[in-house]
């Protein structure tokens, strides 16, 4: 199983923001030189609340950081955007890291976004399969041409390919059962939410239900968890508990438990915590991993270290104790 690293690129509101580049560029460093497997890159916008960076300028910005790591967007929010110049995108990326990027997209959950990108919420679905479907004929055809509801195109070329043949893999974002069961219909692969346990190995299996039903190969599945390793649990917990519950909290205003089934973030640490947090010590991290590994058959663990408000000195020990204490035994 690759365990690969998710970058958070949220900082609060009144972070001074000079210098972070160099900050995420030693996070990747510290990855690659340990035994961690890729690198994640996250998308939202009009965050009025937190500071976000903008994903592609940071995957742009890592390109060639990364090394022999994966190089994931997770997730592109594919229907705010011209599939088209995700495609041009992706194959960009994949000829800067040698042929090393992964395409994941989702659906996005915030009113806030569709409202800024002047897109019907209700669109979303249909602009996601559209999406997929072209951005796939683009990379593997000379010339690609598409008549759909939301876009059309007319022998449109793009130009370089991607390095990967016959293209990148990509991915699907999904928290619900019909986006998941969707997922596997249109992509290579599914990346699991931040969802309680038992909710994700349900998921999971759902995905591998529909690649099965369809006559499809199974397909690659991830799983995204929160994450902190320091040498004890209880440093782990002291570092992490404050700014990981409050990232939490935004979750909730944001709306993010109303798009997933039978979720609510709203619970006390404990719970949260045996659900989906992956914090301790190096040992109880990697008993935590092998409960995921033997429930659910993972191919990926993808782990997020950072939270908004946390000191950057913490995030690379938790960076650097993931890299050389736990990957090399899961």
């Amino acid at each position: 199983m690759d365990l690969e690293l998710l970058l958070v690129t949220q900082y609060e509101r009144d972070r001074a923001l000079a210098g972070v580049g160099e900050e995420l560029r030693e996070q990747v460093a510290i990855a690659r030189d340990g035994a961690l497997n890729g690198i994640g890159v996250s998308e939202h916008h009009v965050t009025d609340d937190h500071q976000y960076l903008l994903n592609e300028a940071v995957v742009a910005h890592l390109a060639d950081a990364v090394g022999d790591m994966r190089l994931t967007t997770a997730l592109c929010l594919l229907p705010y955007h011209n599939p088209v110049r995700i495609a041009e995108f992706g194959a960009t990326v994949d000829v800067l890291t040698g042929g090393q990027f992964r395409l994941g997209v989702g659906l996005g959950y915030r009113d806030a976004e569709y409202d800024a990108f002047g897109v019907d919420h209700a669109d979303g679905p249909g602009r996601l399969i559209e999406g997929v479907e072209i951005i796939e004929r683009l990379w593997t055809e000379d010339r690609g041409t598409y008549d759909g509801d939301h876009f059309q195109l007319d022998e449109v070329t793009i130009r370089p390919k991607p390095l990967q043949e016959p293209r990148p893999p990509i991915w699907v974002g999904a928290s619900n059962e019909s986006s998941v069961r969707r997922g596997a219909r249109i992509a290579d692969g599914f990346l699991g939410a931040h969802v309680p346990f038992d909710l994700a190995r349900r998921q999971i299996a759902d995905f591998r239900d529909e690649r099965e039903r369809t006559g499809r190969d199974p397909g690659e599945v991830g799983l995204l968890r929160e994450a902190y390793v320091a040498e004890t649990t209880a440093a782990a917990e002291a570092v992490v508990t404050e700014p990981l519950m409050g990232k939490y909290e935004g979750y909730t205003e944001w709306g993010q438990d109303d798009a997933i089934d039978d979720d609510t973030f709203e619970s006390e640490w404990n719970r949260l915590a045996e659900d989906r947090f992956l914090v301790g010590s190096p040992d109880d991290v990697v008993a935590e991993i092998e409960r995921y590994r033997e429930a659910m058959d993972l191919d990926h663990l993808f782990v997020r270290t950072q939270f908004p408000g946390m000191d950057p000195a913490d995030v690379r020990s938790s960076i650097r104790l993931l890299a050389e204490e736990v990957a090399p035994r899961v």
